[in-house]
C-alpha cells in the first residue's frame, strides 16, 4: 500500500496531551490479526517505522515493550468530476427587430484513482491504553517500482513521526 504517485502526502497525529512521552524508552510490535498490507509492505512499513523511532532515542525489543506499535493500511477510489463548457453566440440588430443566435456544449469527465492511507498506533506497553494516532494518506500508483513504493512509505512515516514524541 501507500504507493505514491506524486500529489503529495498528507498526515494527521493526536495523542494523550497528560502522556509523557519522555518516560518511554522501549517499544515492541503489537501484532494485530490482519494490517491489510502484504508481507512485503509491511517488511517497509515495519522497517520504517523502525528507523525513525530508533533516531528518537526509543530502543526496540521483541517483547513488553514501554510502548506497544501497530498499523494498519487501507485504500478506496476515489473520483472527481471536471466539467469544461464551450459556446458562442452572435447577433444583429439597429434600433428595430433584433436576432441573435448561440450554440454550446459541455463535457463532463471522471477521473478515478486509489488512495491510500497508513494509521500508525502506539499504546501503553502494560495497559494498552491508545497514547498516540497517525495517519499518513497519499493517491497510489499501483505501477510503481518496488524503490519509489519504499521511498513513500519512509517519506509517510518521517512525515508521521516528525514531531513525535508529541506533548513529552
Amino acid at each position: 500500500m501507500l504507493a505514491g504517485c506524486g500529489g503529495g502526502i498528507s498526515t494527521n497525529t493526536d495523542w494523550d496531551q497528560s502522556t509523557d512521552f519522555s518516560a518511554f524508552s522501549t517499544y515492541s510490535w503489537f501484532d494485530a490479526r490482519s494490517t491489510g498490507a502484504n508481507d512485503i509492505n509491511s517488511g517497509r512499513i515495519r522497517q520504517a517505522v523502525d528507523s525513525q523511532l530508533a533516531a528518537k532515542g526509543l530502543r526496540k525489543v521483541s517483547s513488553g515493550g514501554d510502548l506497544a506499535v501497530s498499523y494498519q493500511v487501507s485504500s478506496q477510489e476515489r473520483s472527481s468530476y471536471s466539467t469544461m463548457s464551450t459556446g458562442w453566440g452572435g447577433g444583429y440588430g439597429m434600433m428595430g427587430p433584433t436576432m441573435g443566435m448561440g450554440m454550446g456544449s459541455s463535457t463532463t469527465t471522471q477521473t478515478t484513482w486509489q488512495e491510500g492511507t497508513l494509521v500508525l498506533g502506539m499504546f501503553d506497553g502494560a495497559t494498552r491504553k491508545q497514547l498516540w494516532h497517525g495517519t499518513a494518506t497519499t493517491d497510489l500508483d499501483q505501477n510503481s517500482s518496488p524503490d519509489d513504493r519504499t521511498r513513500t512509505i519512509n517519506e509517510a512515516v518521517s512525515k508521521m513521526l516528525e514531531d513525535f514524541p508529541s506533548g513529552g
